[in-house]
C-alpha cells in the first residue's frame, strides 16, 4: 500500500538532441551519473525510452552536478521536476511515480523552446523560476568551457593546488590560472552554491 507521507525529490529527465543524426550518447551520460552520489534513497539513472534517461535525486548538490555533467557532455535537453514521490519507491526509477515525475516530464517538453535547453517545474512556481534562472546562467558559463578547461576545473574542484595541477597537466602554474579564469571557475562555483541553496529550500518546504 502506498505511503501517504510526503517525500520531496528531484527528478531529472533528459533526452538527446538530434539523436537521429548523432551517435547514441546515453551510455556516456549514464556512466557520468554513476560517478555521483545522488543522495540517500535516490534511484540511479536509467534509459527510459530510446534516447532518454531519467533519475531520481535526493541531494540538492548532486542534482546540480548531474546537470553540470550533462552540459559538459553536450547534446542534452533537460527537464527538472521538484515534488513528491509515491512511496514505497521501486528500486527501478522507471517504475516510480509521483508529482516530481510529472513535473520533470512537463519541464522536458517545455525545454524544447527554452534557453539552454532546460526548464524547471515544481509545485512552487516562483521557486522553480528562481532555480531555472540560476541554472540558465550556469549552463551559459559551462558551455563556454573547452575540454582543457573542464580538465583543469576538475582538478581544482578536487582540492588540488595550482602547482600540483600544473605538474599533473604538464603546464605552468600561470597557464593553470589562465585556464581557470577562462573557464569562469570561481563564478560557476558561486553559481552552483546559489542553485544548491535554492533547490534545498524547495526540497525542505
Amino acid at each position: 500500500m502506498p505511503d501517504s507521507s510526503e517525500l520531496k525529490v528531484v527528478v531529472i529527465t533528459a533526452d538527446q538532441i538530434g539523436s537521429r543524426q548523432d551517435s547514441d550518447r546515453v551510455p556516456d551520460a549514464l556512466a557520468a551519473t554513476r560517478k555521483l552520489r545522488l543522495g540517500e534513497g535516490a534511484r540511479k539513472f536509467a534509459r527510459t525510452a530510446g534516447d532518454e534517461i531519467q533519475g531520481m535525486v535526493t541531494d540538492a548538490d548532486a542534482a546540480i552536478r548531474v546537470i553540470e555533467e550533462l552540459t559538459r557532455l553536450g547534446g542534452w535537453r533537460i527537464g527538472v521536476g521538484v515534488g513528491a514521490v509515491v512511496r514505497p519507491v521501486p528500486r527501478d526509477v522507471r517504475a516510480a511515480t509521483g508529482d516530481a515525475f510529472v513535473a520533470a516530464r512537463e519541464a522536458l517538453v517545455a525545454a524544447h523552446n527554452a534557453p539552454q535547453d532546460l526548464r524547471v517545474s515544481g509545485d512552487d512556481t516562483e521557486a522553480a523560476a528562481d532555480l531555472e534562472a540560476a541554472l540558465w546562467l550556469l549552463c551559459a558559463l559551462w558551455r563556454r568551457r573547452t575540454d582543457t578547461g573542464w580538465e583543469t576545473v576538475a582538478a581544482a574542484a578536487a582540492g588540488r593546488q595550482q602547482q600540483q595541477i600544473a605538474r599533473s597537466l604538464g603546464i605552468t602554474p600561470s597557464a593553470v590560472s589562465q585556464r581557470l579564469r577562462a573557464s569562469a571557475y570561481p563564478e560557476a562555483e558561486a553559481g552552483i552554491r546559489l542553485a544548491v541553496r535554492l533547490l534545498q529550500r524547495s526540497l525542505s518546504v
